[in-house]
């Protein structure tokens, strides 16, 4: 088990006895300071002390949340890219959590409208999911977002959409999308690291969406609406992850997951919803590798998985699409991959979306 299991365990309460109690103290005391760090950093954005940069395009959205990973962020990005790309000529700014790109000087061109130009290896796995699915948007990954948006406004973007964008509140933006796990929307109820909020429950007042991913059905999607409404005033919307097909790493369509004996593996923040995904399908899981999010694999330890699966009867091993884009050969496994493309799908709140997507139609439109 590595360090970062350990304590998500910990978060949530799988830990049992007096020692893991008291280093569930520990934690709570520093996510108590982590607290207080948040709240005085975002009073120095609202007072006006900590100032912003306003970059010279015609609207910035900002896609973000507000506890660490596993809300659908990256599909919702996408999801939010797709109402608008046909008609104007947008941009991605993407940090590249993890990413060798993240820590160079000077932020990384991954697509400049055709495509990624890196391999999600230097770029992360995130940005090179977007740009393979957003073919004409530019993708630009680096931590200096002020220099991206400028990179982005001298290609002529008309609209910047900031990937993860919320906690970085140096660069100006017109318009804030907050997703949120219908699941466990309050990261646990705890700030880091006891639990997995990085930010205020009142930072939800800036927001002008939110994107409520995970919902069950209209009763769970109210239910948990009326629980975010008392922090804020913005407009919510239902959505749910949804299978749309299954592929090998040679992009075949695979017929179904439907009584197969499977494994699985994946590097994301929640993998339990991974594999009720696959349960969902029909499959039968049997095994299971699963580390830390955005992290790398290691191909041995990957092979020595496959071969311990084939000896179990595993048909075929099973990931995600983030975890695809890390493997764009082939890979001689001793059972076959394959891989879930997912897409957002909006099940709540409809006349609210459209609502949120013409005004910012319209306000690109005006500011041209």
């Amino acid at each position: 088990m590595t360090l970062e299991t350990y304590i998500v365990n910990l978060i949530r309460d799988k830990q049992k006895g007096f020692f893991h109690s008291f280093l569930r103290f520990i934690l709570l005391m520093m996510s108590y300071c982590y607290r207080v760090v948040v709240r005085i950093r975002n009073s120095c954005f609202d007072s006006g002390l900590f100032s912003k940069y306003y970059p010279p395009v015609p609207l910035v959205i900002s896609i973000g949340n507000i506890v660490a990973g596993g809300t659908g962020k990256t599909p919702a990005t996408i999801f939010i890219a797709e109402e608008f790309i046909e008609e104007f000529k947008i941009a991605i700014l993407s940090r590249g959590y993890r990413s060798p790109a993240e820590k160079q000087s000077f932020p990384t061109i991954l697509s400049e409208g055709k495509g990624p130009l890196y391999g999600a290896a230097y770029c992360g796995d995130e940005p090179y999911m977007i740009a393979e699915n957003l073919k004409k948007a530019f993708v630009i990954v680096g931590k200096n977002r002020h220099q991206s948006s400028n990179i982005a406004a001298k290609f002529g973007c008309q609209l910047l959409l900031l990937d993860d964008g919320m906690q970085h509140r140096q660069l100006a933006r017109d318009l804030e999308v907050v997703v949120m796990d219908a699941e466990d929307p309050f990261g646990q109820g705890y700030f880091l690291p006891r639990g997995y909020l990085r930010d205020d429950l009142s930072s939800l007042s800036r927001a002008h969406l939110i994107i409520l991913n995970h919902v069950q059905n209209s009763e769970h999607f109210l239910e948990v609406k009326t629980k975010i409404l008392e922090f804020t005033k913005a407009s919510v919307i239902g959505c749910q992850l949804k299978i749309t097909n299954v592929y090998d790493l040679k992009y075949n369509e695979v017929p179904s997951l439907n009584n197969k004996k499977v494994g699985l593996f994946c590097a994301i923040a929640k993998p339990e919803k991974f594999k009720q995904t696959v349960l969902g399908q029909g499959a039968i899981v049997l095994a299971e590798f699963f580390i830390a999010d955005h992290l790398e694999f290691d191909l041995a330890k990957l092979e020595q998985f496959s071969i311990d699966c084939k000896q179990q009867g595993i048909e075929m091993l099973v990931c995600t699409e983030k975890d695809r884009v890390k493997f764009l050969g082939y890979l001689d496994f001793s059972v076959p991959v394959v891989w879930l493309k997912a897409k957002l799908h909006l099940t709540e709140g409809i006349s609210e979306w459209n609502n949120f997507v013409q005004k910012a139609k319209n306000d690109i439109i005006r500011q041209m």
